[in-house]
Parts: C-alpha cells; sequence; structure tokens
C-alpha cells in the first residue's frame, strides 16, 4: 500500500513569513498534498496562498478559533495516511518527507528528524535539536527514546504523524482532569506520547532536517523572555506528561488481565 502524505501549515497573521513555508512544502522529492489553513487572519495571507493557485488546499474561517481548532481542521481536511504539521514561520529540507518516509513501518507510530534553530536576523544556525537523542538513522523500540521524549518536546514541525494519531491528540482538547493551559501547548507533546502508546516503534533520521526560525513573534521565544510565561508554558506539559504516566500505567494493567 503506498503511504501518501499531506503537509497541514496552519497559519495566523504571518504573510511575511508563510511564503517560505509553503515552497519548503512544494519543494518535496517525495509527492506530498499541501494545505494552508487560516483561521481569521487580517493580513494580505489569502492573496499571499492565491499566487500558488491549485498547487495548495486553502481553507480559511474568518474567524479565529484557537490553534487546536486551526491544526484539526486542516488534518480533517488531509487526503494523507500520514500527515507533517507545518509551522507557517519553520521549513523543511527537500528530502524531509522521502526521508520520514524511509523510517515509517508498520509497527512505528512516527517519525521525526533533527532539527536546527535559525536566527531571523543573521540567517545562522543557533542551534541543533534532537540529533543526539538516538544513534543513528532507523527504526528503533519507543522505549530506546521515551525518556528524551517524554522529558523533553518533539516539535510536530519536526515529525511525520499517523493521520487518525494526530486527530485523536487534537481532538482530545483539553485533557480530563486539566488545571494549567497555554496557548496551543499540549496536543503537540500528545501527538508524540499517543503514538508511543499506540505504536512500538518509532522511525529517526540523524539529521537536521526541519528548520525553526527564532524570532520575537515566536511564542516559544517570547516565553523565554517572560518567566510568567515561561511557568505556564512548563505546566502545560507537565499536564500532558503526566496524563501519558497515568494511561501507560492503565494500559499496563489491562495487559496483565
Amino acid at each position: 500500500m503506498s503511504k501518501t502524505v499531506s503537509i497541514v501549515i496552519p497559519t495566523f497573521n504571518r504573510a511575511d513569513m508563510l511564503p517560505k513555508a509553503i515552497e519548503s512544502a512544494l519543494a518535496q522529492t517525495y509527492p506530498c498534498e499541501v494545505i494552508v489553513v487560516d483561521h481569521g487572519s487580517t493580513d494580505n495571507t489569502p492573496e499571499i496562498v492565491a499566487r500558488y493557485e491549485d498547487k495548495v488546499t486553502y481553507v480559511r474561517r474568518e474567524r479565529d478559533f484557537g490553534p487546536h481548532f486551526c491544526w484539526l481542521e486542516g488534518v480533517l481536511h488531509a487526503n494523507g495516511t500520514y500527515v507533517h504539521l507545518q509551522y507557517d514561520d519553520d521549513w523543511i529540507a527537500s528530502n524531509f518527507i522521502e526521508k520520514c518516509i524511509s523510517v515509517m513501518g508498520d509497527d512505528v507510530g512516527f517519525a521525526f528528524t533533527g532539527a536546527e534553530v535559525v536566527d531571523d536576523q543573521s540567517g545562522k544556525q543557533m542551534m541543533t535539536q534532537f540529533l543526539e537523542w538516538l544513534p543513528e538513522t532507523g527504526i528503533f523500540e519507543a522505549h530506546q527514546a521515551e525518556d528524551r521524549i517524554v522529558g523533553s518536546l518533539i516539535s510536530p514541525g519536526a515529525a511525520l504523524f499517523r493521520k487518525q494519531v494526530l486527530i485523536d491528540a487534537l481532538y482530545q482538547g483539553g485533557l480530563p482532569l486539566q488545571k494549567s493551559e497555554y496557548h496551543g501547548v499540549g496536543p503537540d507533546i500528545f501527538a508524540s506520547l499517543l503514538s508511543m502508546l499506540r505504536y512500538p516503534k518509532i522511525g529517526f533520521v540523524k539529521e537536521p532536517l526541519a528548520s525553526f526560525r527564532a524570532h520575537d513573534g515566536s511564542i516559544t521565544i517570547d516565553a523565554l523572555k517572560d518567566q510568567e510565561k515561561k511557568t505556564k508554558i512548563a505546566a502545560a506539559y507537565n499536564e500532558v506528561r503526566a496524563y501519558y504516566v497515568e494511561l501507560k500505567a492503565m494500559q499496563m494493567v489491562r495487559a496483565a488481565q
């Protein structure tokens, strides 16, 4: 069975950055459907997307219902079996999807690559991420990287997920006993954790094929400058980590019955 892939690009008022994300998606060496989801942008995003004509599927709502719903709507529109969530201020190497697909077996929940953080002003690489998490490119038992994945975060911008897992992670919205929340934080880490609950293996590409733009408008960069925001983000992620541990314990109990 062929492995079909959709790249979903949620966007909001980033018409200046969006073209690089779209063009990196269209430049993939593996055939991909590209979907741009725009909830409530008030800049010239519609005009920017129109330049790509039928190469891109454009989904727009006049009202912004928040990041979760924007991501979810894009994934629901996807025709691919696998989905990459591409943030509108980032980009991927032309062989990103091809490399991820090469390590997506039937028992693999998701695949991820190394990443780089690029300074928006200078264009220089500031740091790399995930490259030391596993020894080489290949397919691994999920437990080999579980501590790092749970303790840190694999950005969806560096990963390829199964469509159904991504839908279930996003549709979850607020967790059942959740007390802490911050601007979309949660599903981005829950997608990889839910994948590990359902599938025993993960795929890894030991190359920095995803590029994250460091700029003042980035939620992550902005939070690093504000201790209160940083604390809220950490609390939101800890909610998801605790939920994962609880679900895994429940899974083990059921397996023992």
